[in-house]
């Protein structure tokens, strides 16, 4: 932290200011606890609040969180051992002993995250209005207060500040959700049935389910709790609503965001949500910890930093255009492509591997087009080519263990 000489009295610099604690910002922020940087971090909300999302935890955003905060096995409402893919009426079922997702609370993970951090500046419940440089810093005007500091992360999500500051505009994409009580199973279900590119979701929390949608397809829509509630009839689900809300998502459109010069953007605000299964936390928890990582090892060197940031975004932004590719062969071709993981048991677990982050989109695609080469017959079939052979039907959704 250094000073400088401001109408009479000592401005102070800190080291990096965090815009928006939500995990990117958190996790951010958890990465310079000890390090001897001064670092301030701002929300616009107070602790704890509402935050729109499925709260699907894949072991490897489980481990990271961990890594940094601790043990966090109390916030896990629900263990996905069951998952269901279903599209219109065809059901597949995968089961394991070793859960393929877990699920928390968003409200009740973002608390925990926020009230463990030590060593930080934090001022919830302040919005940053504007970022501007000034005099070789970032001058950050807020709605108490003007702070400054030689760099800036930004994690203030899709609407992000920090992003217009860098003359980002973010593409975006619209989610609903209704969390909803019951006595939940641990199963979750994923129903692609009438979206463009999209999803349904019913995600176990212990005594309620989080029940939702999203389309990366979909601008706007004057229905969107019609099309949750159509959904959870289908499937029973008709307790008391807990909350309900919509929310944007971002949309991948080839490219990932890292910032410029002194601000780095993570999470949400750099674009860093998986453009096929729209899973963030894992994202926004690496980007966050890779920003402060790359702050720390090259501080006194903007070029470096931003070069350093980059490198990772377009690492993960290659990545990113297989699963852009995936999702377009998918959605395309979804009656086809259910009817062949119907057959293949393999071709099966590639999809679930993809949910449970358990595989890159590269290695998925590979993995597709082997097994589809191995049993080109069984393929042909279940693409709808071959009319004359007869198969057993789904089990159907009376099935369903939820």
């Amino acid at each position: 932290m250094t000073g400088e000489f401001r109408g009479g009295e000592i401005s102070k610099i800190y080291d990096v200011a965090i815009v928006g604690l939500g995990v990117a910002g958190c996790c951010a922020a958890k990465a310079f606890e000890n390090t001897g940087l001064e670092v301030i971090a701002f929300d616009a909300f107070n602790f704890p609040r509402k935050k729109l999302c499925g709260g699907g935890l894949t072991f490897k955003s489980y481990s990271l969180i961990q890594s940094l905060f601790g043990r966090i096995d109390f916030l896990i409402r629900g263990r996905a051992k069951k998952i269901y893919l279903i599209n219109g009426n065809r059901v597949l079922e995968s089961t394991a002993e070793i859960p393929f997702v877990l699920f928390v609370d968003r409200k009740e993970l973002d608390d925990f995250l926020y009230r463990g951090l030590n060593g930080v500046a934090v001022h919830g419940g302040e919005r940053v209005v504007s970022i501007e440089r000034e005099g070789g810093v970032y001058r950050l005007n807020t709605t108490r207060d003007v702070y400054r500091a030689r760099f800036v992360i930004g994690s203030d999500g899709v609407n992000s500040v920090t992003a217009k500051v860098c003359g980002i505009n973010i593409k975006k994409a619209l989610t609903f959700e209704m969390d909803v009580e019951a006595d939940a199973r641990d199963s979750a279900l994923i129903d692609f049935s009438d979206f463009k590119s999209g999803y349904y979701w019913l995600f176990p929390k212990g005594d309620f389910y989080t029940t939702g949608f999203g389309d990366f397809s979909l601008l706007k829509s004057s229905r969107l709790e019609e099309i949750n509630r159509k959904f959870n009839e289908k499937y029973g689900i008709n307790g008391r609503v807990i909350s309900k809300g919509g929310a944007f998502i971002p949309v991948f459109s080839g490219k990932l965001y890292s910032g410029k010069r002194g601000i780095l953007l993570a999470g949400d605000a750099a674009s860093f949500v998986d453009p096929f299964t729209g899973e963030g936390i894992y994202f926004a928890a690496l980007s966050g910890k890779t920003a402060a990582e790359v702050i720390l090892e090259h501080y006194d060197d903007y070029s470096s930093v931003q070069d350093a940031y980059s490198c990772f975004m377009k690492k993960f932004a290659v990545e990113f255009r297989w699963a852009l590719f995936l999702r377009y062969l998918f959605f395309n071709f979804k009656n086809s492509m259910f009817r062949i993981m119907d057959v293949s048991r393999e071709i099966h677990d590639v999809a679930t591997d993809i949910i449970s982050g358990n595989v890159t989109y590269g290695e998925a695609f590979k993995k597709f087009v082997l097994k589809s080469i191995k049993l080109p017959m069984r393929f042909v079939y279940a693409a709808g080519f071959n009319k004359k052979r007869q198969r057993k039907e789904s089990k159907g959704l009376s099935s369903l263990d939820i």
